[in-house]
């Protein structure tokens, strides 16, 4: 059975100044979400105090980023989509929503894949899985 994608508003915002191939590249992504899940959501996000933080980040076209939370078992939310630039980090931003994500990312070689076991994604606490809501 797929997994179910859901996107906050901001993404559709944002799809709309994506450029044709930087669109194939969210599209891609999305269809491996469908099949995969958190298997294919890239990376864990830190959290403030130094562990794990229930977000994933995965890298697509240029220097663009998809965001994903796993508020239910078979079930993926886009959260956001923003380009890492020298001079903007979009994680920095996210922090500013997201209590206990750290705004400073891992080094490459410390950064953890979002999930061990594609049918175990990362648990959500109480307080994200709200602010999500409300992000919907």
């Amino acid at each position: 059975m797929p997994h179910e994608v859901l996107r906050t508003a901001q993404v559709a915002t944002v799809l709309g100044g994506m450029s044709a191939r930087e669109k194939r590249s969210y599209e891609a992504a999305v269809d491996a979400l469908r099949g995969e899940g958190c298997g294919a959501g890239g990376y864990r996000l830190a959290a403030a105090d130094g562990d794990d933080y229930p977000l994933c980040c995965r890298h697509l076209a240029y220097a663009w980023r998809m965001f994903t939370a796993y508020p239910r078992k078979k079930q993926v939310v886009i959260v956001a989509l923003d380009k890492h630039e020298r001079d903007h980090n979009p994680a920095a931003d996210l922090a500013e929503v997201l209590p206990g994500l750290a705004t400073a990312g891992r080094k490459r070689s410390a950064k953890p894949p979002c999930c061990e076991d594609a049918a175990d994604p990362p648990a959500m606490n109480e307080e994200l899985s709200e602010l999500l809501s409300a992000l919907s």
